[in-house]
């Protein structure tokens, strides 16, 4: 069952299951969010998710593949999105998935067994807790398993920054919510499963956090705690000092889509701080540099913060953007048209007339030819003749990345040193 339309047209509560995290860290959050007035933008990579959860969506009811839309279009709030092989791939993977997993729950249960309960696109609310603010989200894919005692909540996060699975504060609320939304059922165990397939992650880019409902309603009590804190730093915001109420509220860390990221007097101290730059007596910015940055320790450090630092950066940029369309003038900056690309304006009519007007012109002189399709799209239309094409295609890996050892399962390159020994042995 689905029950929503596009998935851009989402809504979300003041206090939503996407924002939990942010705001169980930053109590303060809500209270500067609620002060922020500047239009609603969507991004290249929030509209990306979309289509991508689109696509699912009719993956669910025509029972098709995701490649099977590709050169088609979804369109979101802002945007518009063509289905390609990495978009289709992304979808697949959630919807390969979801169906295994009602695969092996039906093969379980057996023909007596009762049979799973799904929904997509489920809506929820958790006014029942009593908190200070309206509270629900909505669920990607919720499935009950009544063998099992089982219900499973799957999200899937189409970008490329790694999300946790195991204390997720969001799937967790999606567990909430969903049990608060099909009351009845017989639950002994719930499941919360991330199915990430961007992102390389040590657990897998499918993982999971199963929890006993009662450690689940003994965590709840921290969430209504959490929602009560950031009620009253809404509640003290006009009646302190800014400066005093920020040092008390506002806690950086989950900032990541927070509406305020490039605002946040905090954050922007924070990511001051990290690079180390101070201000001169002629107010100028400057930045240390000692030779003990340099150390692999330092470094180590260092790298740790960056992406709170290009988080910040962007965000800093978008927001002086919206500034600028708001009519703010912003000293020594203007706003100026995007350059733009030539493009036909209607491709099958400039067709026609080079047809017309130049009929001993070959086609090659005007179309490109048709593209062969990718390795994977061509294995799957041979099926069990997929061997035609074993050892034709390659996947090249050139250069190099800089990751952190413990969030990946790609093995190490041989250093600079162990290339010397190598050789030094041979």
């Amino acid at each position: 069952m689905i029950n929503s339309a596009d998935h851009s047209e989402r809504e979300h509560d003041e206090w939503s299951a996407s924002s939990t995290e942010r705001n169980v860290t930053c109590a303060g959050a809500i209270a500067l969010n609620s002060r922020v007035k500047t239009p609603e933008k969507e991004s290249e990579a929030a509209a990306w998710g979309t289509a991508c959860h689109q696509l699912s969506e009719k993956c669910f009811k025509t029972g098709k593949d995701a490649d099977e839309y590709i050169g088609t279009v979804e369109k979101t709030k802002q945007r518009k999105i063509e289905v390609d092989e990495e978009v289709a791939e992304t979808t697949q993977m959630y919807v390969d998935y979801v169906r295994n997993r009602l695969a092996e729950y039906k093969k379980h249960a057996g023909p007596n067994g009762a049979p799973a309960v799904v929904h997509h696109e489920q809506r929820f609310s958790l006014a029942a807790l009593k908190g200070p603010f309206p509270a629900g989200g909505t669920g990607d894919t919720v499935m009950y398993f009544p063998v099992w005692k089982l219900i499973e909540i799957v999200d899937l996060k189409g970008g490329r920054g790694l999300v946790e699975a195991a204390g997720s504060y969001q799937l967790r609320s999606y567990a909430l919510g969903a049990m608060l939304t099909n009351q009845g059922l017989n639950i002994e165990k719930v499941r919360t499963t991330i199915v990430q397939p961007r992102a390389a992650h040590k657990d897998g880019r499918i993982r999971s956090e199963t929890l006993d409902v009662a450690d689940l309603v003994e965590w709840t009590a921290d969430l209504v705690a959490a929602m009560r804190r950031s009620k009253q730093a809404c509640d003290e915001f006009d009646t302190m000092p800014f400066a005093a109420w920020s040092a008390k509220w506002l806690t950086p860390g989950k900032c990541k889509f927070c509406p305020s990221e490039g605002s946040c007097p905090a954050l922007e101290q924070r990511a001051l701080d990290a690079v180390g730059v101070w201000f001169d007596d002629l107010d100028k910015p400057q930045i240390s540099n000692s030779p003990a940055n340099d150390t692999p320790e330092k470094l180590a450090e260092t790298l740790d913060l960056l992406d709170m630092i290009q988080d910040w950066i962007s965000a800093r940029r978008a927001f002086a953007h919206q500034q600028a369309e708001a009519g703010v003038v912003i000293p020594n900056y203007i706003l100026v048209p995007k350059q733009g690309r030539e493009k036909w304006k209607d491709e099958d009519g400039v067709e026609a007339k080079v047809k017309q007007a130049c009929a001993l012109l070959s086609v090659d002189k005007y179309l490109n030819p048709a593209k062969l399709k990718t390795p994977k799209q061509i294995r799957k239309a041979l099926g069990k003749k997929e061997n035609l094409v074993a050892g034709l295609s390659v996947t090249p890996s050139e250069g190099t990345n800089l990751v952190r050892a413990d969030k990946t399962t790609r093995q190490a390159v041989p250093s600079a040193v162990d290339k010397f020994f190598n050789i030094e042995t041979e």
